[in-house]
């Protein structure tokens, strides 16, 4: 019998890529597409969302074609991607009414801090999370307050919000369903991860209607599947994760793994198994597990990507960078609850064996290096061949 291929699309912060893995989750074939990113004002970051989705078409044109594989050799298809980032369409069109807000941005730093000085004990009990500008909610909120318009098209029930996931499924699934996956919701500040579901309390208090959001499905389940023109033959989606909660998959889900990322940003994450609780270190957030979603602690430690990339052929600035990331990774690991006694490590700066060995040497445990820096794409990878 011949042996299934996965591929998998990543959309990252600064590009897109595809892979092809086989059923002993080696890579046959990749592909990687720079992003743009745009600036427009002081701490605003954007993206545009038919870029997003254009990149993701011809990556995925391009690895099947690589590949040189036929239709029956692939089993589907798994999405993960860069979380929080916000997108709202109009349903009827299909145009996004405006940029994509990246995670990144920090526009909603004063509705941020007024909203956590009220609701803030309320919001981290049922989200796990910090009323900070880095998530999905004011970042909505923004938009539903200043383009002219969003108030028009949710009056007729047209706009659609979601995250990177649900404008690409909306755009590449037959149908265009209007979903996302627990994951990325648990990083709106709109979704209760102890009940899985959607919060009236919470939009309420971010004020924005329920009419706009998608349906949250678990990370492992039947999407949907890939419209026939954009490969010539169609495929299910049956799996999709947020970037972080997919990289945390493939280093392992038992209570106590650790792991950290060290991409455009660098973050740490331990898994907490099937029981939610808070840690004033740390968000509590979703991550997939075998039956239902399990609980991760998350520090978003350092933006790492674009220093790394200053400095990278400048040794003496690269191992002064890395002595400060090393120490600053350092600092949250001593925090978490289960002391761990090795990390998985993975990320493109993973690369550079100087990062792993300071690591190492400063936080005295065993750092285990992913089996590729793209951990995220193989726990996508790992996810889609889950047995449901």
């Amino acid at each position: 019998m011949q042996s299934l291929n996965t591929i998998v699309l990543d959309i990252g912060t600064s590009s897109i890529k595809a892979f092809i893995f086989d059923s002993s989750f080696n890579i046959v074939a990749q592909t990687h597409k720079p992003l743009k990113r745009f600036f427009p004002k002081r701490g605003w970051v954007e993206q545009d969302p038919r870029e997003l989705l254009s990149v993701s078409k011809n990556a995925l044109r391009e690895i099947t074609k690589k590949s040189h594989l036929n239709q029956n050799s692939f089993s589907g298809l798994g999405i993960t991607n860069q979380r929080e980032t916000t997108i709202c369409w109009d349903k009827k069109t299909g145009n996004p009414i405006y940029p994509a807000i990246v995670w990144e941005d920090t526009r909603t730093r004063r509705i941020s801090s007024k909203l956590k000085k009220v609701f803030g004990k309320k919001i981290r009990a049922k989200t796990g999370l910090t009323t900070d500008p880095y998530f999905s909610a004011t970042k909505i909120h923004w938009i539903l307050k200043n383009i002219d318009s969003a108030k028009q098209l949710v009056d007729s029930g047209r706009l659609a919000f979601g995250t990177v996931d649900s404008w690409i499924l909306w755009n590449l699934l037959e149908g265009q369903p209007h979903i996302t996956d627990y994951t990325n919701a648990s990083r709106t500040l709109l979704f209760n991860i102890v009940n899985l579901k959607w919060d009236k309390e919470l939009l309420k208090i971010f004020e924005i209607p329920a009419s706009i959001l998608p349906r949250a499905m678990p990370s492992r389940a039947s999407f949907g599947n890939l419209k026939k023109d954009i490969l010539g033959f169609s495929l299910p989606i049956n799996a999709v994760c947020g970037d972080q909660q997919a990289s945390l998959f493939a280093a392992g889900t038992t209570k106590g793994v650790t792991k950290v990322t060290y991409g455009t940003g660098t973050f740490v994450m331990q898994s907490q198994g099937s029981s939610f609780g808070l840690n004033k270190n740390f968000f509590t957030t979703l991550v997939p597990g075998r039956k239902k979603p399990l609980y991760a602690l998350e520090a978003k430690v350092a933006r790492s990507g674009k220093a790394i990339e200053k400095v990278l052929h400048q040794p003496k600035k690269l191992k002064s960078l890395f002595v400060r990331l090393s120490k600053k990774v350092d600092k949250f690991l001593d925090k978490l609850p289960h002391k761990p006694k090795e990390i998985v490590v993975d990320g493109g700066a993973t690369q550079a064996k100087l990062l792993l060995q300071l690591q190492a040497a400063t936080s005295k445990l065993t750092v285990k290096k992913q089996r590729i820096f793209d951990g995220t794409a193989l726990g996508v990878a790992m996810l889609t061949k889950m047995k449901r």
